[in-house]
């Protein structure tokens, strides 16, 4: 296990949903759940609830900077998560940390749009990130968006050519018979996964998900085996789902 027989460490970069479903709450249960340490630096705060999104508060980006640096001065970081930015300043951080922290694995969920449909962020946000990322995490939306394409295939390969050796393309957001599809891109090999569509509509899945996979990978599975792993947390997360408010259910991450 990394560092010295200690908790792997994932340092999560993402806004705060005050209802508790989606965000740096859903990075820090799914951290805690596969026995990993979460550093948290929170983007922006918001108003929301388990219906919608109404407004995005950003965070200062000299509060960030600040915080960031304490924390890579004094821990050991084994993978950075990266979730809602919110504000070009936030993405002025994560690059700078990237600039000084080549070396850590980056994991970016490719968050554009809420559970609910509301808009979120702009590729402007993301696409600079692309380069740096190990791991992706759009929806079939997001990929196409970012992408440029349609196909699930070309989304895949032009998202390649921008600099990202892996592409997790979800596919819950269009799903048709009662399956979800789920594909992994890499270089020289391409993985299908086929889940049966579960009932109802959850908020702060795709946080768990792209969270999952780098905790995983905090604990030294390969790329496809963490992608792997984190699907079955995903999947028993949302059978687990409870709906607290009116609107989306929650994913129980904490068995």
């Amino acid at each position: 296990m990394p560092n010295n027989a200690q908790k792997p460490i994932v340092l999560c970069v993402s806004g705060h949903d005050p209802g508790g479903g989606a965000g740096i709450q859903a990075d820090i249960e799914t951290l805690a759940a596969f026995g990993c340490h979460a550093a948290s630096l929170i983007s922006c705060l918001t108003e929301q609830d388990s219906s919608r999104v109404y407004r995005i508060h950003p965070v200062s980006p000299d509060i960030l900077r600040q915080q960031a640096t304490r924390i890579l001065d004094d821990y050991r970081i084994d993978v950075i998560k990266v979730g809602l930015l919110g504000s070009i300043g936030a993405l002025d951080v994560v690059q700078q940390i990237r600039a000084e922290q080549p070396d850590i694995p980056l994991v970016l969920d490719t968050v554009l749009a809420s559970g609910g449909g509301q808009s979120m962020s702009s590729t402007k946000l993301l696409l600079p990130l692309l380069p740096v990322a190990q791991l992706i995490t759009p929806n079939r939306r997001e990929a196409r968006q970012l992408s440029g394409q349609t196909a699930a295939d070309d989304c895949a390969r032009a998202l390649h050519e921008q600099g990202c050796p892996a592409v997790l393309i979800t596919g819950a957001d269009e799903s048709s018979h009662g399956q979800v599809i789920n594909s992994l891109y890499q270089a020289h090999h391409t993985r299908h996964w086929q889940w049966p569509k579960l009932p109802g509509s959850y908020h702060g899945s795709g946080c768990t998900l792209a969270s999952a996979v780098a905790a995983r990978l905090a604990l030294g599975s390969t790329m496809e085996e963490a992608v792997d792993e984190a699907q079955h947390y995903v999947w028993n997360s949302l059978q687990r789902a409870f709906r607290p408010g009116r609107g989306q259910m929650l994913p129980g991450r904490c068995p």
